[in-house]
């Protein structure tokens, strides 16, 4: 589950919209540079994604259970461990325009001052999606 929360930059005191983590149907990375985002659908991803819920051996989630297990039962390729699967959709996503490159690890960083010095807002609501 991913979350949308209002940021404050340790750094340069800048207040802005952050957001972490996926979805039940998409991954969102950022860049290792600047901190922009890139999501990712499961569908884009394609056959890495159906190798890896092949090897997950549980569902990738409550709401994609039935799904989940419909491709382990009969999905015909190889799994795919989570350190494979990890790095193939990094490549998909590719490089940022900054040069940088968009990594599961990465965090959110400022706009104004690329710092990943964060803090949550402890004011501003968050929201959780799917």
């Amino acid at each position: 589950m991913g979350m949308s929360y209002e940021a404050i930059c340790n750094d340069c005191g800048a207040k802005f919209t952050a957001n972490e983590g996926g979805g039940f149907v998409f991954h969102l990375l950022h860049c290792d540079r600047c901190g922009a985002e890139r999501a990712i659908s499961f569908k884009e991803i394609g056959e890495p994604h159906l190798r890896y819920i092949k090897g997950l051996g549980v569902p990738y989630s409550g709401m994609t259970a039935e799904h989940d297990r419909h491709i382990q039962e009969t999905y015909p390729g190889d799994p795919m461990d989570r350190d494979e699967y990890e790095a193939a959709v990094e490549q998909l996503c590719g490089q940022c325009e900054c040069g940088g490159a968009y990594r599961f690890n990465a965090p959110p960083r400022c706009p104004e001052c690329r710092s990943a010095n964060l803090r949550k807002d402890p004011a501003a609501r968050r929201i959780c999606y799917d």
